[in-house]
């Protein structure tokens, strides 16, 4: 292998391998080709430095130097970070520092602009992919367990057995777990770079107890002199004090943060594994937690790599300081992270799992952390066997989020689901409130297990507890209401509210029409939400920025002329691109995840039998007709049918696997594509629309926004599978029955035929149409049909509200409907109960089309008139209500409701409050603005 390395890798060999003066578009974000064991590779990746000797003498040196950037002014560092640049261009390795550097240093004028000169240098306006794989691992803005879920999702069909062709996978498990997965880890840093390869090299010397046979063939194969120079700075190093990369992050009050001790602190030493200390650590850590988050791209289940524990009374410690100087010791300091860590060694003997009472599995639960993602399905299923009935019920929450995570079948929790159901039944007489207020979450893990576990789609499935679709929402709206109370989170209680709101606005409409084609939009804008990438929180920055609105001069006189005023920013090029990262991933999911996605609606068809039921309903009519039975049973016709009718159903298969599917390279006929071609003209056009949408539009829009932009994006795809199924497919089936039918011309057996062509005609054309018109879970409404639905519930059918003002009846779209929903349920509900009986409620609206996008600006105010005795207290009570906070945790215990109800949903959309009270002697006027979507009428969403 070193020969061959000298072959290929040597200043004139055949790759023509270039070692300095990279730009981060050099570095391939994956490679093709196959590992070989730990120490084969191992002697390549010596004979490529050893080709090289004089450079890799200098790069030893300088990692070295580099190493310590965290004990020297972050300007100094920065000055070694731009020198280094200047030499050897980029790296994974650079890539690291930077991002460190640039989260975590105090940066003044003079090393920004070194910054700027080393992003130039490494061409990353041109590449920026590198630059975020490496912000996503080490920054604790961004969820390293969310992270590692999407690139698993995006890369899954991609890997060939080996998580480590990818960069932005690999990554994730900075440091090789096994000796076997030393081959591919070498592997993919030689395909990186020069410095890579050093580095990983060096890593190995770090480990080299754990790696013995690996680091064996580094003796043998590394050149004398490199060798003794990197012995010595592994040395030097060691004999450091180990660097405190923790000093300039900020303490938690928050158990489940990720911005606990133990957990930064295994993210941060990726970018300084030449400490021998933060190297074993950071492997300790990837060994038990790392290979978990990549569990789901290995070929096989993982073998078990890490230290035995068996401590129960350690886990059951109390939250304390963690110190890297006590790791693995019995006197640690436990944060959630690090006890969760145990958690996964202590489970890995069965025996530890009986000793857990269910008081035990609470705790466990209540101070760990992403269970749902680490957790193995057979560790689970072992928990789930071994544990009492009391402990098996809280399993059964836990297996139900793991699977609803990790399985793309939602069949397959099937078992949990039941031994969940029968204990509800057993011990709370079927009520699954009375159950989750036994459960008591008193942390938001546990409650997190809860509400990813019983969402609705879960709990209709739960039959003999739950008898409706009514049911499931009545029964999802408790549970967030309880929970939201119990943990005094208003997002939970926005949540539930939003059920309600949903219910009532589709009574205008069909929530679901089954018939079409489904993607649940509102599941998916609170995936978005939840699942930010690094690019969402990088342009959320750069969107318009809002002024603080402050109402007493007094505080602010210098802000009060620009009360409510943004500033609208044009974005660059640079800018544009994260506009696409972000449209490109959310559309992936919006295509291909499994509980909103469209790839779960054609689950749904497939899974269940819909398209072979209805594909063959009409053909096995025909074959039934008892007026066809005399020449079709028994004679030569009725075998040619049957062999038609073979082949037939051989298609109806080729459909369901090989059609009716996103784009793989297995599946290369699939008639959907989940990536984005940002050179296709529709494509651009959309992408624009949403930049220019953007551009007016406050963060909180952002989500709502994208949701929006899938749907554009998918409308071609679904018009030509619409016809591709309705023209040529039906062409294709209606020749293969010619030809089998050529020989038989007689009466009868044309009639037959003819039958045939009209069931298979009307087949095609109806599983076509399941590709048409698409329906989002959002119902279109104007302000007039929802002042309608506010005068229904309250009983005002007879003086409904009179609705003034321009584009009165224009219709608006998505979420924008449920806020304007329940904005002007309060405010209306308000006027019906405090007006003057027999006076008229009035809606006066103003709107404004936001040039180049599909929003309006609104300006609604309701309008009506106060009885004379008890007007000034209730103008005094809606004053008082605009002068409170509309985000404190009094929203949670004197309800969601109200003007700060109005309050809140306007700040979410604009920015900041736009409630606004005017007084007119009796009669009153409280008006909000905001933006809503306008209903596309040619794509009508």
């Amino acid at each position: 292998m070193v020969a061959a390395a000298t072959i290929l890798e040597s200043p004139d060999g055949l790759c023509k391998r270039k070692i300095a003066g990279l730009i981060q578009s050099d570095i391939p974000p994956f490679h093709e080709l196959k590992a070989y064991p730990g120490p084969l590779e191992a002697a390549y990746a010596c004979g490529l430095v050893n080709a090289w000797k004089d450079q890799a003498l200098l790069a030893v040196q300088e990692i070295n130097t580099l190493s310590q950037m965290t004990e020297i002014p972050a300007t100094t560092a920065i000055s070694e970070l731009l020198k280094f640049a200047k030499t050897w261009g980029a790296s994974t390795y650079l890539a690291s520092k930077i991002v460190f550097a640039g989260q975590f240093f105090k940066i003044n004028e003079k090393a920004q602009q070194e910054l700027a000169a080393i992003s130039q240098i490494i061409g990353h306006s041109e590449d920026q992919a590198l630059h975020y794989v490496m912000l996503e691992n080490l920054d604790p803005k961004f969820s390293i367990f969310i992270v590692a879920q999407r690139r698993a999702n995006v890369f899954n069909d991609h890997i060939a057995g080996d998580f480590r062709r990818f960069y932005s996978l690999s990554d994730l498990v900075a440091t090789p777990v096994s000796n076997e997965d030393c081959g591919p880890f070498l592997l993919r840093a030689v395909c990186s770079s020069f410095i890579d390869t050093i580095r990983a090299l060096w890593i190995v010397v770090n480990l080299k107890d754990r790696l013995p046979a690996v680091y064996s063939a580094i003796e043998r194969n590394l050149d004398d002199d490199i060798l003794k120079l990197l012995l010595l700075s592994h040395d030097e190093i060691s004999a450091l004090k180990t660097p405190n990369l923790l000093s300039t992050t900020k303490e938690t009050d928050d158990p489940l943060s990720e911005s606990g001790r133990s957990l930064l602190l295994w993210r941060q030493s990726a970018a300084f594994l030449e400490f021998p200390s933060l190297c074993r650590y950071r492997n300790d850590i990837d060994c038990v937690v790392g290979y978990r988050l990549v569990s789901s791209l290995l070929p096989k289940p993982p073998c078990w790599t890490g230290k035995r524990f068996d401590s129960l009374d350690t886990l059951k410690k109390p939250n304390s300081r963690f110190e890297l100087s006590a790791h693995n010791s019995e006197n640690v300091g436990l944060d959630t992270f690090y006890r969760t860590y145990l958690f996964l060694r202590f489970i890995q003997d069965p025996i530890n799992l009986s000793l857990l009472s269910s008081e035990d599995v609470l705790q466990i639960f209540d101070s760990t952390m992403r269970l749902e993602t680490l957790l193995l399905e057979p560790e689970l299923k072992t928990m789930h066997l071994n544990a009492s009935d009391e402990a098996r019920a809280l399993i059964s929450v836990l297996a139900l989020s793991l699977y609803r995570n990790k399985s793309s079948d939602p069949d397959i929790d099937f078992d949990f689901r039941e031994s969940l159901v029968k204990f509800i039944i057993t011990n709370f007489d079927g009520s699954i409130p009375k159950f989750i207020d036994n459960l008591a979450p008193s942390s938001s893990e546990v409650a997190n297990y809860i509400l990813s576990s019983l969402d609705e789609v879960t709990l209709q499935k739960m039959y003999q507890i739950v008898k409706s679709p009514v049911e499931a929402e009545n029964a999802r709206r408790e549970i967030l209401t309880s929970i939201g109370h119990r943990l005094n989170k208003i997002e939970y209680i926005v949540e539930a509210q939003a059920i309600e709101t949903r219910a009532k606005v589709a009574k205008l409409k069909s929530y679901f029409d089954a018939s079409r084609m489904f993607v649940d939009s509102i599941a998916m804008k609170k995936w978005l939400g939840s699942n930010p990438s690094s690019y969402t929180e990088l342009y959320k920055e750069l969107l318009p920025t809002l002024t603080t609105h402050v109402d007493s001069s007094e505080k602010a006189p210098a802000l009060t002329q620009k009360s409510a005023s943004r500033e609208t920013v044009e974005l660059p090029d640079k800018d544009i691109y994260l506009v696409e990262r972000i449209a490109k991933e959310a559309f992936r999911e919006f295509c291909i995840n499994n509980e909103f996605g469209i790839e779960s609606y054609l689950g749904r068809r497939i899974r269940h039998n819909t398209l072979h039921g209805v594909m063959t309903q009409s053909v096995d009519t025909v074959l039934q007709m008892s007026e066809f039975s005399p020449i079709i049973k028994g004679t030569p016709f009725g075998e040619a049918l049957k062999i038609w009718q073979r082949g037939f159903n051989i298609f109806i298969e080729r459909m369901r696997r090989e059609f009716l599917q996103f784009r793989t390279d297995s599946r290369p006929n699939a008639l959907f594509n989940s990536d984005i071609d940002t050179s296709d003209t529709v494509t651009k056009r959309n992408l624009q629309q949403l930049v220019n949408t953007l551009n007016v539009s406050a963060p909180e829009m952002l989500n709502e926004l994208i949701v929006t932009f899938c749907w554009g994006q998918i409308g071609p795809q679904l018009e030509s599978a619409s016809s591709y199924i309705r023209v040529k497919m039906m062409q294709q089936m209606t020749q293969q029955l010619d030809q089998a039918l050529q020989r038989f011309n007689g009466p009868e057996e044309l009639k037959v035929k003819s039958a045939l062509e009209n069931a298979i005609t009307s087949v095609f054309a109806q599983v076509a149409s399941w590709f048409q018109a698409p329906q989002t879970g959002f119902v279109p409404a104007s302000i007039v049909e929802i002042c309608n639905i506010v005068d229904l519930e309250a009983g005002r059918q007879s003086t409904p509200t009179k609705v003034i003002g321009d584009r009165q009846n224009v219709k608006y779209f998505g979420l924008s409907v449920h806020r304007l929903y329940d904005c002007l349920a309060v405010l209306l509900g308000n006027a019906f109960k405090h007006g003057r009986p027999d006076s008229d409620v009035a809606v006066k609206v103003t709107t404004a089309p936001v040039q180049t996008t599909k929003l309006h600006a609104l300006d609604i105010t309701v309008r009506s008139s106060l009885p004379t005795k008890d007007a000034e207290k209730c103008i005094d009570r809606v004053r008082a209500a605009l002068g409170f906070s509309e985000t404190g945790s009094d929203m949670v215990s004197e309800g969601f409701s109200g003007i700060k109800k109005v309050k809140f949903i306007t700040r979410l959309n604009e920015g900041l409050s736009t409630v606004k009270l005017h007084v007119d002697g009796n009669d009153i006027e409280v008006s909000f603005r905001l933006k809503a979507e306008v209903v596309d009428e040619e794509n009508n969403y």
